[in-house]
């Protein structure tokens, strides 16, 4: 006797198979930008080794050798108070790097919880945090930043607590745009059907799917605190000195553009090469982790 009960379709994933994992990385790698890659591998090899690479000390003074040219001794030269150019840009990129991932992770870690939880609730909450977030985003950083240290000084410390509410500021607009969008779809409506908690639903459905904007958000961040870091130390409101900032390095040298050049242009570079190439990184990540970008 045939059963009239309706059969249940159990629908599974394919499992992608072997062949086209490997073609679709073979693919991400050929548009990987490669010169920026290895400008940033470089940096990174600079931060963790740093005393094996300087081949002076970056804050020993020699005024008997200042304004040397670069040569085999002084690789790019010494500045004013004769410190090797070449360490202290080496030493430079610990300072930026271990600035800029402190903020990310204070700052940004702040604006994605605000963002994440305000944008799955909204109600007065949502308002006021955007409000806000306005409110910040409206401020010249610049402007606050000299009032800041004119008021409690300028140390390493400060400039983290004066870059991190307009980091999270950011971090909050972004991640709550992504997080209406992912609110309204079928998996989180029936994750509320089915009664699960709120915690469990941002935890679960709402994080994962907004991490890849997130890891853009944050890669390119970091090359803006990285600017952002120097123009506050190239004004004399960032790192004090004598500490090797790549921006103080350029201020240390626009007095001797014309006789010291490599002062103030090895540090220019320097930040021009860390942040462009953290921009095409980004941007890279962005088309990677991206599915609709990947269709185009």
């Amino acid at each position: 006797m045939a059963e009239t009960g309706h059969p249940t379709a159990v629908i599974q994933a394919q499992p992608v198979p072997l062949k086209r994992r490997l073609r679709n990385g073979a693919a991400a790698l050929r548009r990987t930008p490669l010169i920026p890659m290895m400008i940033l591998w470089m940096l990174l090899i600079c931060v963790a080794f740093a005393p094996l690479i300087a081949t002076h000390d970056p804050v020993k003074n020699e005024i008997s050798n200042n304004h040397a040219p670069p040569s085999t001794s002084n690789f790019l030269g010494t500045d004013t108070l004769g410190r090797d150019v070449f360490s202290r840009i080496i030493y430079g990129s610990r300072i930026s790097l271990a600035l800029s991932l402190l903020v990310i992770v204070i700052g940004g870690g702040t604006g994605i919880i605000l963002g994440t939880v305000t944008g799955y609730m909204g109600g007065l909450a949502d308002a006021l945090v955007q409000r806000a977030v306005e409110a910040i985003l409206a401020l010249p950083l610049i402007l606050v930043a000299l009032t800041f240290v004119f008021t409690f000084g300028f140390s390493f410390w400060n400039v983290i607590f004066i870059l991190c509410p307009f980091v999270a500021a950011r971090f909050a607009r972004i991640v709550r745009g992504e997080t209406l969008s992912i609110r309204e779809r079928d998996y989180v409506a029936v994750a509320k059907v089915m009664g699960a908690p709120t915690h469990q639903i941002v935890l679960k459905h709402i994080l994962p799917n907004v991490f890849n904007t997130v890891v853009v958000i944050s890669t390119l961040e970091v090359g803006h605190i990285i600017l952002v870091e120097s123009s506050l130390s190239f004004l004399g409101v960032g790192i004090p000195p004598p500490n090797p900032a790549w921006g103080l390095m350029v201020a240390d040298g626009r007095q001797y553009i014309t006789s010291a050049y490599w002062i103030t242009l090895f540090p220019g570079l320097a930040i021009l090469a860390t942040v462009l190439s953290l921009n095409l990184f980004g941007d890279w990540l962005r088309d990677t982790l991206d599915p609709r970008r990947r269709q185009l």
